[in-house]
Parts: C-alpha cells; structure tokens; sequence
C-alpha cells in the first residue's frame, strides 16, 4: 500500500537474543612495560678497600739496614728512591690478597705540585671525599725531591683509588702520579727510575695474580673508551713500559 508515494512496509519482528557459548580466554604473552628513563631503578657500586674473607697479603722481609763501611755489610737490595719510611708505609698497609689487579702510571699535568697540593685540589675543588686521588705521587723537583715517593691515605688505609674514570677499576687499580705536564716535557730520568724501583716493590708486597705479576698501564691504554685521555702525555717514553 502507498500513502502520498512514500512505500509503507510493516516491521520487521524484533531481534531475539541467541545465546552464544563464550570462546575460552587464551594465553596471550605479557609485553613488558616501557619504564620512563626517570623510573629505572639506579645501580650503586659501593666497594670497601678491604673484604677481611679474601685473607691480606702477608708483608716481605723488611730489608736489612745498612751498616760498616765493607761491601759485605751492606744491604743486597739497593734502592735509591725507596726510603726506609716509604718501605715501612707500603709494607704496614693491610693488603687483601689479589686486591689489586693493574697499576697504573700518570702525569699531573701541572709542572709542579706534591700530595699535599693535589690533595687540597682533590678534595676541596672536585669535591672527593678521599682527598688526593692517587695512593703514590712522585717529585720531580720542584715542590718535592726529584724522585721522592711520598704515599697517599689510599695507600694506608687501603680503600679504592680515584684516578680512573671508572668505579670498577679503581677498585682494583693502584695509582701512581708523576709531577709534571708530559704533554710539553719528559719525565725525569730520577722520576723514572724511582717509578721502577716503587713498581717492583709493590708487586713483590701484593703478591701474584691470576695472571701473574700485575700488569702496568698508562692511564691512557686503561681509561673506559667513553672517556679517553692522553695521560701521561704525548711525550711520555712509553717505551719504558716494556720492563714490566
């Protein structure tokens, strides 16, 4: 029937509702969330410098002293930069077994300068806590002898070093600073041979490790490559490196 040309259906019966079985959950796989860089949850590395369940590195014989004027009174081992007090200091320190597995060389970067300054510099301009950074420094003439070994608190109370651009290494890295700017001069033959002396002694009182003796690095070849250094300078005789 149509009413004023508009088609006129009756409607349809309503819709009934059928009852449709629920399909069963399936396992889906949990895709992590994206934690925000300001949420991730920060790892701190704290290391105490000794860890007394590793047992400590029993000290050598001190050597004998000298006395009479005969050749054959005099002590076997001569050193010339290694003082009885220095000696005293390296061999008092509670030394961990296999505590300390790099030694590492550098410059201060100044022409001049002792512990005491570095440690004035250390602690009160880059704020660390420990004060001088390094366990030994070395003169080269100006504030200090040239050659004198002057050794650090880090030495003494054994504790991590600061002289490495990262945590882990200076856990296990002692450090040894040589006055002077070896970006524009040579380290002094006396700085040099003293460094040898002190080196050969440190590994004799630490002992042996995995690897044998402890390895000796410039600062340069040891440093994270994220931060890389030219210490101890463009002009330091790397070739000395070899004796060890």
């Amino acid at each position: 029937m149509e009413e004023g040309g508009v088609s006129l259906e009756s409607s349809p019966p309503p819709p009934r509702a059928l009852a449709v079985p629920t399909p069963a959950a399936s396992a889906q796989p949990k895709v992590p969330r994206a934690v925000p860089a300001g949420e991730r949850a920060q790892v701190v590395v704290e290391k105490s410098g000794i860890e007394e369940d590793q047992g400590f590195e029993p000290p050598p014989s001190p050597p004998p002293r000298r006395f009479g004027f005969w050749p054959w009174s005099r002590q076997s081992t001569n050193y010339r930069y290694l003082t009885r007090s220095v000696i005293e200091a390296i061999r008092r320190a509670p030394v961990k077994r296999r505590r300390w597995q790099f030694i590492v060389v550098h410059n201060s970067g100044t022409r001049q300068g002792n512990a005491r300054v570095f440690d004035y510099y250390h602690r009160h301009v880059r704020r660390m806590q420990n004060g001088l950074a390094y366990q030994f420094v070395i003169g080269n003439g100006t504030s200090t002898g040239n050659g004198q070994i002057e050794v650090g608190d880090r030495w003494r109370r054994q504790i991590n070093g600061g002289h490495v651009h990262s945590d882990y290494l200076n856990n296990i890295s002692l450090g040894i600073c040589l006055v002077g700017d070896f970006n524009r001069d040579q380290p002094t033959r006396a700085q040099l041979e003293s460094c040898e002396e002190l080196i050969r002694y440190l590994r004799e009182r630490c002992g042996k490790i995995d690897r044998g003796d402890i390895p000796v690095r410039p600062h340069r070849e040891i440093n994270p490559p994220r931060w890389p250094t030219d210490c101890p300078g463009d002009v330091f005789p790397y070739s000395w490196f070899r004796r060890f």
